[in-house]
């Protein structure tokens, strides 16, 4: 199922874009942060539950779309301003920082579980 939602994102993403580079560079960033949340984990006592496969479902969505934006605006950046990829994507992560941020902690702090 992991392998048919990968391959569904793709396709969706590469119809938006008209690209093929383009949805692997957002798809690119997921493995790290699947790894980087269950190594996170490791030191925690509990067993891995299920509560804590939708933190990750989570976080891999919250990572997919913060990709998507920042791609959006730097293309923006290279069509509409002519600039060169790098200085699009620098100026993409500068500017779209504060909302990236907002989102991420507003959906953060909403799956947040109180006792």
């Amino acid at each position: 199922m992991i392998a048919a939602a990968l391959i569904t994102v793709y396709l969706v993403l590469g119809v938006l874009y008209e690209s093929y580079i383009h949805p692997l560079t957002i798809l690119s960033a997921l493995p790290s942060a699947g790894v980087g949340a269950l190594v996170a984990l490791i030191p925690l006592p509990q067993r891995f539950q299920r509560d804590r496969l939708i933190g990750i479902v989570l976080l891999i969505g919250i990572v997919k779309k913060n990709a998507i934006m920042m791609i959006d605006f730097a293309l923006a950046a290279e069509r509409k301003e002519g600039m060169k990829p790098e200085d699009a994507i620098y100026q993409a992560c500068i500017l779209r920082f504060r909302p990236i941020m907002m989102t991420t902690m507003a959906a953060l702090l909403g799956a947040v579980r109180w006792p």
